[in-house]
């Protein structure tokens, strides 16, 4: 394809951000790991690594002046392509201009050792010590990776999420906490109200908004609180970098994708208004950026396309600020009794994951679940269920796997027909290597990849509209093996 528009014209914008004044004294948090990397020496020092150790020491370096070090060249490299797409240099691509959303910004990642024994404990004691530090004027805090460790298919209520006790300082100071939705429709949490939670579509690159299309596996949805969740969406595909990947290739940028990149452009734009507009509070913006978006006809989904230039103009058009309200639901589901009967599937959804906690569930009845009308339902049954336990089973599962129409049950489906197949599948498995599903298409790869001698192997790819010529090639040895049978 050709190059991608700039970020910052397929958000809304009508000029290039200012690369010395957009996001100027705003301080930025992102929970992240970082890599050094060259790209980002122009930030000095104002680019701060935060880390904080087992033992609580809290470290605290400007690691803009370091060189890369010798370690797995790939951590750190979702932190950096974070910073990049808030703060690189401008650079040209057939004319037009590409450059970060808020360059002037002050960044501060702080990586708290994810995804380790002890993690949330971690995020608390750095982000409480970020926030004591004076003259960082925190105003944002990025988290991409909101549920750590949790299980993100078993539903429970928002404020027993490590993440979101560990951020409770942040929120109750009235930051801004943008938070990514998630990737696939694989998982049931969603993140809480209080956090501005976005998703992606489709733009396929493009500033012009009638070529912008759903991206075919977003999540959306009710909570473990019962709030529909994401609150917004940006573009989620082809978000153009500076080169900074650490295998060599000979693209000239690098991409980042997905709804980190899509919560990143967001928290740019926030960074931007912020600094452009010193009026404004969290709430204000929240309203702002919703009020003003764009929808997206004929999708269930509720969350509109972000649209920074209708924001400017409501800002322009000199809006009271102060009577602003933030823009959020009030409807909470009550007491803590949930019946695995109740008509509402967030409220069966929360009891099944506790049978399913408890180990207090047949087998047989998750295979009843499973038929459930809810996808909430269906998704958590098919997770419980992990596998099939014998031939009869595993047929089953084929079958559902061509029935059901929700993609992340599907996913987990392919997740379990993955475990103990053998290559006389491959004709089934083939077939899915077109579908709109991430974790269904990964499958297909991951089964391929163990007989890599015997058959093609199938090249994943983030852009649905390269789905079908991505599979072509596997498709193409299928037909053929099947005439010369």
């Amino acid at each position: 394809m050709a190059f991608p528009d700039p970020t910052w014209a397929r958000l809304g914008f009508m000029e290039p951000p200012d690369f010395h004044n957009s996001g100027h004294n705003i301080g930025v948090v992102i929970i992240d790991k970082m890599k050094p990397h060259h790209t980002i020496r122009h930030l000095g020092d104002r680019m701060k690594y935060v880390t904080v150790e087992n033992d609580l020491t809290i470290n605290c370096n400007n690691i803009a002046f370091q060189s890369s070090g010798e370690e797995d060249e790939e951590v750190g490299e979702h932190g950096l392509m974070t910073i990049l797409t808030l703060s690189h240099q401008p650079f040209f691509l057939e004319g037009k201009t590409h450059v970060g959303l808020s360059p002037a910004a002050n960044f501060i990642v702080l990586d708290h050792g994810a995804f380790r024994e002890g993690e949330s404990e971690r995020l608390k004691y750095g982000m409480d010590w970020v926030l004591k530090q004076p003259n960082w004027n925190i105003k944002i805090i990025l988290c991409t990776g909101w549920h750590a460790s949790d299980n993100p298919v078993l539903l429970q209520k928002t404020h027993k999420h490590s993440t979101v006790q560990a951020l409770n300082s942040a929120v109750e100071r009235g930051l801004m906490v943008i938070c990514s939705n998630g990737n696939t429709r694989l998982g049931n949490i969603m993140p809480p109200i209080e956090y501005f939670t976005v998703g992606g579509f489709n733009d396929r690159g493009k500033a012009e908004r009638h070529l912008h299309l759903p991206y075919p596996d977003e999540p959306f949805g009710k909570n473990g609180d019962g709030h529909f969740r994401p609150d917004i969406l940006a573009p989620r595909v082809y978000l153009t970098l500076p080169f900074c990947e650490s295998k060599e290739r000979e693209e000239q940028v690098s991409y980042y994708w997905g709804t980190s990149g899509a919560a990143t452009l967001v928290t740019g734009i926030a960074a931007y208004l912020f600094s452009k507009y010193p009026d404004l509070d969290s709430k204000n913006l929240r309203s702002k950026l919703i009020e003003n978006a764009d929808p997206i006809e004929g999708y269930k989904n509720n969350a509109p396309r972000i649209n920074v230039g209708n924001v400017i103009h409501s800002l322009e058009m000199q809006v009271n600020l102060k009577k602003a309200n933030q823009c959020v639901s009030c409807v909470r589901i009550a007491g803590h009794d949930h019946s695995i009967e109740s008509s509402d599937d967030i409220e069966r959804g929360l009891a099944l994951s506790k049978l399913v906690q408890q180990q207090n569930v047949t087998r047989q009845e998750l295979w009843k679940y499973a038929e459930d009308e809810s996808d909430v339902i269906r998704k958590i049954a098919v997770y419980a269920l992990a596998k099939p336990e014998d031939e009869y089973e595993r047929s089953l599962y084929w079958k559902r796997l061509s029935e059901e129409s929700e993609g992340g049950v599907r996913g987990w489906y392919a997740h379990g027909l993955l475990q103990n197949t053998n290559e006389s599948e491959v004709s089934k498995w083939i077939p899915c290597s077109t579908d709109s599903n991430w974790a269904v298409r990964w499958s297909v790869s991951e089964y391929l990849a163990r007989y890599v001698e015997s058959f093609p192997q199938l090249e994943k790819t983030h852009d649905p509209d390269l789905i079908q010529e991505k599979a072509s090639k596997v498709l193409l040895w299928l037909k053929k093996s099947k005439d010369f049978m």
